[in-house]
């Protein structure tokens, strides 16, 4: 169970530092919308439910590859 919330903490670290990287700000730049700040209840379900959307960015990933 430790191992799996590591995982997610891990997971969401990740996703924190690439979303407030540089490259990414250039894009917030110019579609505003499309990105909202991390909040704890958003946080704690990235932790917890990080299988589910790895599984969930997998298939839309590959759906658009194949497309």
């Amino acid at each position: 169970m430790a191992i799996y919330i590591l995982i997610g903490v891990l997971f969401m670290f990740l996703l924190e530092h690439f979303t407030t990287s540089k490259k990414f700000k250039k894009y917030i730049k110019t579609n505003p919308t499309a990105f909202k700040t991390f909040g704890f209840w958003e946080r704690l379900m990235g932790i917890l439910c990080w299988p589910l959307f790895l599984g969930i960015f997998s298939y839309s990933f590959l759906k658009e590859l194949i497309k």
